[in-house]
């Protein structure tokens, strides 16, 4: 099977590269610092050094995938600048146009407790739009 890692060599990714790869599985790991090339190959899966701000990365990367873990990276919380619901619906809103011109049928999404309301959650409100984002889908992708 074919997959498609976002998060790089995080928490999560990391150790789910591992075992994608453990498991005979081709991955690629997308990250945004080229630096990381060197570690992502040598968990035996393929980099994909690009933005996620990048609809035409994304797209070109999703493509041929079977499945694609999606995670809203961190970003600075103290830049005061940040609208941060903002950066969550639009890497939601890119990763939902990705899957659909790519294709992509099966999908996971990392979310979080509390993603289910949609008020009430402070930060917790971005997973819930990106939760929303992404059940506009297709029946035809199978999101978890």
């Amino acid at each position: 099977m074919k997959v498609i890692v976002t998060g790089s060599l995080g928490n999560i990714s990391k150790p789910l590269t591992k075992e994608l790869v453990q498991k005979g599985h081709h991955v690629t790991a997308i990250s945004s610092n080229a630096a990381r090339q060197k570690e992502i190959e040598a968990l035996g899966a393929t980099a994909a050094i690009g933005s996620l701000e990048d609809i035409d990365f994304l797209v070109s990367t999703f493509a041929g995938a079977d499945a694609v873990y999606c995670m809203v990276p961190p970003n600075n919380y103290f830049d005061l600048n940040l609208d941060l619901l903002a950066y969550c619906r639009r890497l939601g809103n890119n990763y939902a146009r990705a899957i659909k011109e790519s294709g992509v049928r099966r999908v996971v999404n990392l979310s979080s407790i509390g993603a289910h309301l949609d008020k009430g959650s402070g930060i917790l409100l971005g997973a819930h739009d990106v939760e929303q984002i992404l059940n506009e889908l297709s029946s035809d992708v199978a999101i978890r």
